[in-house]
């Protein structure tokens, strides 16, 4: 494109003989989000990803081709930030559950060399005592089962290994218990409280809903029959309810895309 990123935006909307309110009542877009476009201060935005999800929102409503804008940005040489993610303190003693499971597995090869070296020194207990008495024989054929009841405790321990790993990923799960048991058959209603000014992005059974700032102190509400998606610039500025239970703040920084259905909150 020959002319700037903003400069084909702003001439778009000129031509069309419309605000930047009327652009924000059909996209939804804040309209300073909007005019940080126009302007190409990019560097204000959250993160490129935003960055370029709202150029291609706006650049369809202009009826621009979203492509040659998309592309003209990449050219920038913009990098995607680092994802920066917390986990909360019952997710915390998740993780401590499984390494304290996988140390027990670490210990189990610790005891059958244990276990061998007995044996080994059993059976030359046994070749030597054979000489001279030959009638302690039998007291020795006990060794082997010793052997096979130390073996048992590893089905056990890794068992309980394969269940933790089964709830890595999930921030909270009803499996955990940390997360409401909902109807499948029930909605899933999600309210957002802006603890301070956050970017969201909500998109509910595959559908963006939400594409804006929400600003402190506002909520809002969304409803969805199998799946929400949540996009967040901060998302420590957030607090969220559930089909009315508290699930509280999911953790800080940006968080790319986080999603909400009826097993829990997990991270994809």
């Amino acid at each position: 494109m020959n002319p700037s990123i903003g400069v084909t935006l702003k001439e778009a909307r000129t031509r069309k003989s419309i605000t930047l309110e009327d652009v924000y009542a059909k996209t939804r877009i804040h309209p300073r989000v909007l005019q940080l476009l126009e302007e190409e201060k990019f560097d204000k935005l959250p993160s490129p990803l935003f960055a370029k999800s709202f150029l291609k929102s706006y650049a369809e409503f202009l009826e621009v081709n979203p492509e040659e804008v998309i592309k003209a940005y990449e050219q920038k040489g913009l990098k995607e930030p680092e994802q920066i993610l917390f986990i909360k303190p019952a997710e915390l003693k998740a993780e401590e559950k499984f390494l304290a499971s996988a140390g027990a597995d670490l210990l189990i090869p610790a005891l059958v060399i244990i276990v061998l070296i007995l044996a080994g020194v059993a059976v030359f207990l046994f070749k030597n005592s054979s000489v001279v008495h030959s009638q302690s024989l039998p007291v020795k054929k006990t060794k082997p089962k010793a052997e096979s009841s130390r073996a048992k405790p590893a089905v056990e321990v890794k068992a309980e290994s394969s269940e933790n790993l089964a709830t890595k990923g999930w921030l909270r799960s009803v499996a955990q218990g940390n997360f409401p048991k909902i109807n499948r058959k029930a909605p899933l209603e999600l309210k957002i409280k802006a603890l301070d000014s956050v970017w969201l992005r909500i998109t509910c059974d595959g559908k963006v809903l939400f594409q804006s700032i929400l600003k402190r102190g506002a909520e809002e509400s969304w409803r969805a029959g199998e799946k929400i998606e949540i996009w967040s610039g901060n998302c420590s500025n957030m607090f969220l309810i559930l089909n009315g239970t508290a699930i509280g703040s999911p953790g800080k920084g940006v968080i790319k895309k986080m999603w909400i259905n009826h097993d829990g909150v997990r991270l994809p």
